[in-house]
């Protein structure tokens, strides 16, 4: 078994990379090989919107985003887990889910499609009292598992307890 697990944080050091990194070292304990990717280290660009994906199937760019989405193809299970920056997603992280737009359910010309049986799990980190931000954050991450055929399996929620 294989899994794939992204920091959607600009630091791969970081408090959210910690609680990958202990998911890391259960999945690891469990014989599961595994993966990491931290969206801060790596040079992802921008969508620029021309929508040539929805005419090719693939994306102009080129860039860190196809090694993420073969890693993707290649593993049974994907966690991405983002810190919460104003009660969203990180930008690096959305920046990354947009750029995934011609391997998603709603490109009709994708070349490359996400083989089924996959599952998902989504992490929500914040320095705050109240999960609301996090729920918000794990919903994102789901729908983006969504779109590609990744079936959410777990959620964890990680914030301030006192």
């Amino acid at each position: 078994m294989k899994a794939v697990c992204i920091v959607g944080s600009s630091r791969s050091n970081g408090s959210t990379a910690y609680i990958v990194d202990q998911v890391i070292k259960g999945m690891k304990e469990q014989g599961i090989e595994t993966k990491k990717h931290c969206l801060g280290d790596l040079n992802i660009s921008y969508c620029c919107g021309s929508k040539k994906c929805y005419e090719t199937g693939k994306c102009i760019k080129e860039d860190g985003v196809q090694k993420i989405v073969n890693d993707i193809i290649e593993s049974d299970v994907v966690v991405i887990a983002s810190p919460s920056y104003w009660g969203d997603i990180t930008g690096q992280l959305k920046v990354f889910f947009d750029r995934c737009t011609p391997y998603c359910d709603t490109n009709e010309k994708r070349e490359t499609i996400i083989p089924g049986n996959k599952v998902g799990i989504s992490i929500a980190v914040r320095a705050g009292k109240t999960d609301r931000e996090n729920i918000h954050i794990l919903e994102s991450i789901e729908h983006y598992f969504g779109h590609l055929g990744i079936e959410p399996a777990e959620r964890l929620s990680v914030r301030e307890t006192h």
